[in-house]
């Protein structure tokens, strides 16, 4: 852990908001970037200086949009990187935290390191003592009003209880650091021993709470303040950190009885409270009770944003289009009411996005690097449910034993459920193509989510030397074989490995050219938390606790905004298993599952399978894709094994890196490690 230094990074200049200017529409969110060095004393002498220092410590904000930096992509199982395909991937500048799917990750350079700073992550530890420093020095700066000196402090003690959560949500037990310890202290004050479980979590949902009293309701000024920390996030992250504490990695969880440190103090409880679920479920309504009031609602894509061709208007959108694009612009819309708190740093842009853009049949030129190291695994596509709202593998009334089946579709053929002369897959497949039958009949969230073979990839027009083509509806997905593209580079290494693509991280106004001049990317800040999160949180609360009805109705709201009934009535009238919502187990596995659906490809799967300690008996199944070089789709649809990743108990929680070990003898290092 790095201590206090006398000499800090800083921010002289006013920090003010970027804004990024497309052709197509424009919106604003805090931009922080330190770039200078000052004294303390320098830091805090007037309001501009010290507001520069608060930015200072967003900085220190992770990277959650990069996938460099973020490891719940690469290290995750909702993406695969083809492990054999490595030379032919010229466009990806650091694979290393793709090496955390592959079993490296180690004790002496750990990957994605937020305890250090090192192997692609941030010194947690250094944005704790910005915080610090700036908690205890700004009240000495005479020249701010004295409400805006509450909301300043207040964020810097919600950012400090944020980096506390990351490090906690990562390594478990941690060094609690309230206050900074000085330079001049003796050496045995520095050599801090981890503080429990418990005593994390009441730290930090403390502190969570205490910033929440001066933070303001909503940013008014959005030009110059969105992405700064608001009441309704510190309330929202202060029930994540207690459904964590409530969850079975850290409740009652007997594989860490032998995390003793030298004082023999057992860090993780040994014993199961139920009560922590209650009082996680009174956060999560009290969080959701503030966004509401303070005019949070889930997104709804504005058919306003399309740039719609010559003689149409909006009236003319269908709602099914609307419906995908309400899913793929939940996460990469730049700002909704939805998103509650966000990452200021490391926005999700080109180096993302890229990766999982998918080339459709405009057949782009041979430079452009787009879709080849963001790749949804055929589990993922398995995962959604069908348009009745259950498992594919529970609806009756759907194929599962047939559902790699090929399917020529024609519109003139499909069936048209809700009687009003729209076949039920038009929107979604492209008319006269041939795919199977695991693409048909699916939930709006599975169309939103992912790019498929032959089916169609809603986007503002495509730019094709220099020209706009006309027709938003006129991109559809072309995945098999080389000869499906243009330029001698379109093969092996610049395309899906599984043969699917990550549509929901792509913003829905991305151009692509044709003429080899490149992408451009409309960027987004990637959200730690949004409203339809915190919803399946408080319905997870509610069903362990007993009370399944009020369970059901939280669900039901994220669930209508997918074009779904509510779960007593889809299992009902759908499943094979009827009464599975009407119990606390059966429930427990469908809210598992909204979670997986409704928040794929944001990063929250990843800490999910570890908190329910499910991450083994996901992670330990092969990933699998299509035979994508195969030019027939008789060739193309057979499942082949990308990967065979083995995920140990050990994974559950990161490696402290073997230097902090030795130079602190107070630290232990996590089980396994």
């Amino acid at each position: 852990m790095k201590t206090m230094k006398t000499k800090i990074n800083i921010n002289k200049s006013f920090l003010i908001i970027l804004a990024i200017i497309l052709a197509t529409s424009c919106s604003d969110f805090l931009d922080v970037v330190p770039d200078d060095i000052a004294t303390i004393e320098d830091a805090f002498d007037d309001q501009n200086s010290a507001k520069s220092y608060l930015y200072t410590c967003y900085s220190w904000m992770p990277n959650l949009g990069n996938q460099s930096n973020n490891p719940t992509f690469y290290g995750g199982d909702e993406v695969l990187i083809d492990p054999t395909n490595l030379a032919a991937i010229s466009n990806l500048t650091n694979i290393n935290l793709w090496n955390i799917a592959l079993g490296e990750q180690n004790v002496d350079t750990p990957l994605a390191d937020y305890w250090t700073g090192n192997g692609g992550g941030k010194n947690m530890y250094n944005g704790i003592r910005d915080c610090n420093i700036f908690i205890e020095n700004i009240d000495n700066v005479i020249s701010i009003e004295l409400s805006e000196r509450l909301r300043w402090k207040a964020e810097a003690k919600f950012l400090k209880a944020y980096y506390h959560f990351y490090l906690f949500r990562m390594y478990g037990p941690i060094i609690l650091v309230d206050e900074n310890i000085s330079i001049d202290a003796p050496t045995n004050e520095f050599q801090q021993f981890r503080s429990t479980v418990d005593e994390c979590v009441t730290f930090i949902a403390d502190l969570f709470r205490e910033a929440a009293d001066d933070l303001p309701n909503i940013i008014t000024d959005r030009e110059l303040e969105l992405g700064r920390a608001t009441k309704p996030a510190a309330y929202a992250m202060r029930a994540r950190v207690l459904t964590y504490a409530a969850s079975p990695l850290f409740n009652g969880n007997g594989d860490y009885s032998s995390l003793v440190d030298k004082r023999g103090i057992s860090l993780f409880p040994q014993t199961f409270d139920e009560t922590k679920w209650q009082v996680a479920a009174e956060a999560c309504k009290q969080a959701i009770d503030t966004a509401e009031a303070s005019g949070a609602t889930l997104f709804r894509f504005d058919p306003n944003e399309i740039a719609l061709p010559s003689g149409q208007s909006v009236a003319d959108v269908p709602e099914e289009i609307i419906n995908v694009l309400t899913i793929q612009q939940s996460l990469s819309e730049r700002w909704t009411e939805e998103k509650l708190f966000v990452s200021t740093e490391g926005r999700a842009g080109g180096g993302l996005q890229n990766q999982a853009q998918a080339r459709t049949h405009t057949r782009f030129s041979n430079n452009i690097n787009v879709g080849c190291n963001f790749s949804p695994p055929l589990r993922i596509a398995e995962m959604f449910y069908t348009k009745n709202g259950v498992p594919i593998d529970e609806d009756t009334t759907w194929d599962y034993e047939n559902r790699y089946q090929l399917r020529n579709y024609t519109t003139a053929t499909d069936t048209d459920t809700n009687g009003n002369g729209v076949p039920d897959n038009q929107y979604y497949v492209k008319n006269g193509e041939t795919t199977i039958n695991l693409h048909f009949d699916r939930e709006v969230r599975f169309y939103g989510s992912l790019g498929f073979d032959r089916g169609i990839w809603y986007g503002n027009p495509a730019v094709y030397n220099g020209s706009t083509n006309a027709g938003y509806e006129d991109h559809y997905l072309e995945g098999r074989g080389a000869s499906e593209y243009s330029g001698t580079n379109q093969g092996a290494g610049r395309r899906s490995s599984t043969g699917y693509y990550a549509k929901k991280v792509t913003n829905f106004n991305n151009t692509i050219r044709h003429d080899g001049n490149g992408t451009s990317v409309r960027d987004y800040p990637f959200p730690e938390i949004r409203l339809a999160d915190l919803y399946l949180l408080y319905a997870e609360c509610l069903n362990e606790v007993g009370d399944i009805t009020a369970a059901q109705i939280n669900i039901d709201i994220v669930r209508e905004r997918a074009g779904l009934d509510g779960v007593a009535a889809s299992w009902a009238n759908f499943s094979s298993q009827p009464d599975k919502p009407s119990n606390k187990v059966g429930l427990r596995d469908i809210i598992q599952q909204e979670r997986m659906i409704e928040l794929a490809f944001e990063g929250q799967r990843f800490w999910d399978l570890r908190r329910w300690k499910l991450a083994e008996q996901y992670y330990n199944q092969p990933y699998k894709g299509w035979n994508i070089e195969a030019e027939t789709p008789e060739d193309y649809y057979i499942p082949v094994t990308g990967l065979v990743r083995s995920f140990s108990f050990k994974e559950y929680l990161w490696p402290i890196r073997t230097n902090e070990i030795l130079t602190n003898p107070n630290l232990i290092q996590n089980v396994g490690w």
